[in-house]
């Protein structure tokens, strides 16, 4: 008997293995026409499954772009921000170098103009130097009657005065000669450097000084030198005292080693 039941009861679930039922889904397209046609679409299990698995992937991917559009407008966002901030900043920091620029510029243009004008100032007093430096001036303070031309051989031992007779034929270097006043004073005619302080023969003593460019003058008098050499002198430096006995003053310019006529550069004032 229990041999019969254990039977039945296989064969009772072999029965309803037999006739077990395969789900089957049926999807309707009514059509909107006025024919009113439907379309009928059957799937399976699988079938289904797998369509509801690509929704489903479907439904994933979309969300998942919809999260990623939403960061990536975030970050683009952000980024943008930073950028218009960073673009605010780098104006406010052009404009602060601009005005710096500016300012440099005012600055330069200032220090352009202070050194245009110490360099006019400069050239000014270079040339009232040179100017200065010339033998031009008058070598005695106050009063003196007219030079007396003269010229000065050196294998003679005397000075000779030019007169009409001797005009044509006299020889040496040109030479003017004073008379001064007593308590007058023999001066630098221009500014310069004094070369040599020594004896004369024909006057006792002679001064010459240096004024650059080529051009020398020299003092002739038999009084005391004031000066000594290499000492700077400008013009009107006293060089000698006249007294009763050094009234005469013997005055020559040499002018790129040729001795000139003296008269030819002083300026005459008043």
């Amino acid at each position: 008997m229990g041999t019969e039941n254990k039977h039945k009861k296989h064969k009772t679930y072999g029965t309803h293995r037999k006739h077990r039922h395969k789900r089957n889904y049926t999807f309707m397209i009514i059509s909107g026409d006025s024919d009113g046609t439907t379309k009928r679409l059957h799937l399976n299990h699988s079938q289904t499954q797998m369509l509801a698995y690509c929704l489903f992937a479907v439904a994933l991917a979309l969300c998942c772009f919809i999260l990623y559009s939403i960061i990536t407008i975030g970050n683009l966002s952000r980024i943008s921000k930073e950028q218009k901030e960073q673009i605010a900043a780098l104006e406010e920091e052009n404009s602060s170098l601009a005005a710096t620029n500016d300012n440099l510029a005012s600055k330069t243009e200032m220090m352009e103009d202070t050194l245009q004008a110490k360099l006019d100032n400069e050239e000014r007093s270079a040339e009232e130097a040179a100017e200065l430096a010339k033998p031009t001036g008058f070598p005695l303070t106050g009063t003196a009657p007219l030079p007396q031309q003269a010229v000065d051989d050196p294998n003679s031992t005397e000075i000779t005065k030019i007169t009409d007779k001797n005009k044509d034929t006299a020889k040496g270097n040109p030479l003017v000669l004073f008379t001064a006043v007593p308590g007058s004073n023999v001066i630098a005619s221009g500014a310069g450097t004094v070369m040599t302080v020594t004896t004369d023969v024909k006057f006792g003593n002679i001064v010459a000084i240096d004024h650059g460019n080529g051009m020398i003058s020299m003092y002739r008098n038999s009084g005391k030198p004031l000066v000594s050499e290499g000492d700077k002198v400008d013009r009107g430096t006293i060089l000698y005292v006249v007294g009763d006995k050094n009234k005469t003053l013997g005055y020559q310019i040499q002018e790129n080693e040729v001795y000139i006529n003296p008269e030819e550069k002083i300026e005459i004032v008043g």
